[in-house]
């Protein structure tokens, strides 16, 4: 494996008394906290009930905005900004699944960030070098209620900007890792199972981009079995899951295997691109499609171009080891799971049509392909490598 080096500075509560706490740790780290969360909090039950009573016994004033919508925007996170700002926060919270924990980052950075618009964080054209990252962000606390980005333990954040119709990332590691991340598996057991399986096929698919895309030219033994491990729990956990909806203990592998899958454990010692990631944010912003949704579809299809486009061992190898068939006939395997747990298997079924193909190819160029001119990936991917693994997707 290469030389690396690992930092992960988060602390992690885990388990069912783990949100009591909230209140006594953010003591330690501000007076005024803005809570961030959806403009839909009644699935919650008494969650936010809990967070406030910890926090007003621990002398900690709050303030919830509530404004996050899936796959949030740069409108929602200067909104946030604005309000923290007004308030005097000094601590932030972020309750929910990724587009809320993500919203938390960007707003917490964008309070401290000096550029005039914090569209400059985010990197929205990989090829030209524009971002300014930023350096300083409020500090933060994370309540995951969702099993499925891990953003709870990365210094990462996705944001859509509408005005562009483009979604992509702000990755900050100087200060956009939480303080602490309160993580109850039972917050889970609300999700609807449609919401639960897309949480799902988000973990498998943020392991696989890892697995599929590392360096060709290290040994990366160890961290294909970490990664094929992640996905088979995860696999075998989902139908107990919708099964019985109140398995914490299931609930808990797959809270604990989405923060896994992105906290850097099972990438260190090699580097990878995301290439489903980048077809399907195009997705995302395009048909407001549930992220994890737009990675199931794309996972299929990147499996059945590959069975027909030698260059990439890895998929053959993710196949034969965790299906135990041939690449292409994994990839059936696969999309009729998918298909079982109530998830798309077609970007038809977002609203993409064959006329589209040219406009998200043209997206995924604009914002994704690098100064060479490609996409990073295990090949490298053209532009007509994108044309035709969407249509794979149709």
């Amino acid at each position: 494996m290469n030389n690396f080096e690992y930092y992960n500075p988060v602390k992690v509560y885990f388990g069912s008394d783990s949100i009591e706490k909230v209140g006594a740790i953010a003591a330690e780290y501000g007076k005024k906290a803005v809570i961030v969360s959806y403009t839909d909090i009644s699935f919650y039950g008494n969650l936010f009930d809990r967070i406030h009573d910890s926090l007003k016994a621990a002398g900690v004033e709050y303030l919830d905005y509530l404004e996050v919508m899936a796959n949030p925007t740069i409108a929602q996170a200067k909104k946030g900004v604005d309000v923290c700002k007004e308030f005097g926060a000094d601590l932030l919270i972020g309750v929910g699944g990724g587009s809320a924990m993500d919203c938390t980052k960007v707003i917490a950075a964008g309070v401290c960030y000096p550029e005039d618009d914090i569209r400059k964080m985010i990197a929205f054209s990989h090829a030209d070098g524009s971002q300014v990252p930023p350096k300083e962000a409020l500090p933060m606390i994370m309540i995951p209620t969702l099993p499925a980005t891990g953003s709870e333990m990365n210094c990462t954040a996705v944001i859509t900007d509408e005005e562009t119709v483009s979604k992509s990332y702000v990755w900050a590691p100087d200060c956009m890792y939480a303080k602490a991340a309160l993580v109850d598996p039972a917050l889970s057991k609300t999700l609807p199972p449609y919401q639960t399986a897309c949480a799902a096929l988000d973990t498998i698919a943020h392991t696989v981009e890892g697995y599929f895309n590392g360096d060709p030219d290290v040994n990366l033994e160890l961290q294909d079995r970490m990664q094929e491990g992640l996905v088979r729990a995860v696999l075998d956990t989902l139908p107990k899951v919708l099964e019985n909806p109140d398995d914490v203990q299931a609930r808990g592998v797959m809270q604990w295997a989405s923060a896994i899958a992105l906290n850097g454990w099972v990438l260190s010692g090699t580097y990878t691109w995301a290439p489903m990631h980048q077809f399907g944010h195009v997705l995302s912003a395009r048909y407001k499609a549930t992220h994890g949704a737009t990675l199931a579809v794309m996972m299929i299809a990147f499996m059945k171009y590959f069975a027909t486009h030698p260059g990439n061992a890895h998929y053959e190898q993710f196949a034969q080891r965790m299906f135990g068939k041939p690449l292409a006939e994994a990839a059936l395997e696969y999309e009729a799971m998918v298909e079982k747990v109530g998830v798309q298997t077609r970007i038809s079924q977002f609203g993409a049509k064959e006329e589209d193909i040219d406009m998200l190819a043209d997206d995924v160029e604009r914002v994704s392909f690098n100064a060479d001119g490609v996409l990073g990936s295990v090949p490298p991917m053209t532009k007509e490598d994108v044309k035709a693994i969407y249509r794979l997707a149709l």
